[in-house]
């Protein structure tokens, strides 16, 4: 163990002797598991009779890392899996930084903010909003690092299996999403000459107010058509590789298309209205702008979660009111509203990690900003201790 853990677990001693961890429903029913500071093993298959139990455990123990499982048994401290007695599992989602494109370009601080838009995405539209779940049915959680849980206790998802719970995760993150489905095709006749009919294809497009991936389909259309009014012919190609397939003469077209003047309204607006493509009438311009929705649609509207974990329906997952044993932060559960201005970095420092002023030596410059203070600097700096503890357990700094 080194000096730096041995700091951050003396720290971890007393934020457990003086805080009572929430107990999560069904806590009798619920596995645990543990990674240490001073032992190289993961301890699960542990069950405790009471929340206070739980509290002497940690204290005496003081882990690393602390779990629960999504999972209710009926023996949850039984050695194997198969003599647990399952009951049940919530349904859980897990969001982490590790599935944001880029991530590596990105200080923590940019990362925790994307992740945390992406779990507004994951409740607003899907959860609270296509799925219908109510806000008292689901648990949404930091996790202390890089990410964001949500935990549905909905009695309606507690006997899903590993399938059912991959269904789900194909819907939020838009899986195989049929286009097809979406963009239909209706024929209809047209007479020319009074001899000849033809047959004409067109294409509809979901209609206002249609719910699930039709709406977020409809709107991205809406949204792309609106940028092609705009964009000149290079940088719609830079933007959009679609776009590439295109000439300039038919680039123009489709912008015509979009943009000319049909009883004071443009195209747009009567594609909208009419929920048909018809009135753009170039091939070639239609299947470059459709392309672009099925390339862009998921980019903007799924949720990237990362599916083992919605899959598992005996999973362990990080306990809300422990520490994390890589920041020092906390696991904190909150509702959908306090989401929405919650930082980690300035909101998850245990309240008894103190001010005071500590030594450490970086090894890298660091310039951040915890709970509101900077702290920024290369070599041996004087920092608060909350931050010591968080520079130390990220392998940035060495405690003096």
């Amino acid at each position: 163990m080194t000096p730096e853990q041995e700091y951050a677990m003396r720290w971890f001693r007393d934020y457990y002797s003086r805080s009572a961890m929430p107990a999560p429903f069904d806590f009798t029913g619920r596995e645990f598991g543990f990674m240490f500071f001073d032992k190289d093993f993961v301890r699960r298959h542990v069950g405790f009779r009471s929340p206070e139990d739980l509290s002497r455990y940690l204290v005496s123990q003081v882990p690393m890392h602390v779990y629960y499982s999504s999972a209710h048994y009926q023996n949850p401290s039984a050695p194997k899996m198969e003599q647990k007695g399952w009951r049940g599992a919530d349904l859980v989602f897990d969001l982490d930084a590790d599935h944001i494109p880029g991530a590596d370009k990105m200080t923590y601080a940019e990362m925790l903010h994307v992740v945390k838009q992406d779990m507004i995405r994951l409740l607003d539209d899907f959860l609270l909003g296509d799925l219908g779940f109510a806000e008292e049915e689901v648990r949404i959680t930091f996790s202390g690092g890089r990410g964001y849980h949500a935990h549905v206790q909905s009695d309606r998802v507690q006997r899903l299996g590993s399938h059912e719970r991959s269904e789900v995760v194909d819907f939020v993150s838009g899986t195989d999403l049929d286009f097809e489905w979406i963009f239909k095709e209706r024929s209809s006749m047209k007479k020319e000459y009074k001899t000849v009919t033809k047959v004409e294809m067109s294409t509809l497009i979901p209609p206002e107010g249609s719910g699930g991936w039709k709406g977020k389909v409809r709107r991205r259309l809406s949204e792309l058509m609106g940028e092609v009014e705009t964009l000149g012919f290079e940088e719609a190609r830079q933007r959009y590789p679609a776009f590439a397939k295109l000439n300039d003469r038919q680039y123009f077209f489709l912008q015509q298309a979009l943009g000319a003047d049909r009883s004071g309204k443009n195209g747009r607006q009567l594609i909208l209205e009419n929920n048909s493509l018809e009135y753009i009438t170039d091939a070639k311009g239609k299947e470059a702008l459709l392309q672009c929705v099925r390339d862009t649609v998921r980019v903007g509207a799924a949720a990237q979660v990362d599916e083992p974990v919605t899959r598992d329906i005996k999973r362990l997952i990080r306990l809300p009111g422990s520490l994390h044993g890589k920041t020092g932060l906390r696991v904190i559960s909150m509702s959908r509203d306090d989401l929405t201005g919650f930082d980690p970095l300035r909101d998850a420092f245990p309240s008894i990690f103190p001010d005071t002023p500590q030594k450490v030596e970086v090894k890298s410059r660091v310039d951040l900003k915890l709970k509101g203070e900077r702290v920024f600097g290369e070599g041996v700096l004087e920092v608060p201790t909350f931050a010591a503890i968080f520079l130390a357990l990220r392998y940035k700094a060495r405690i003096i």
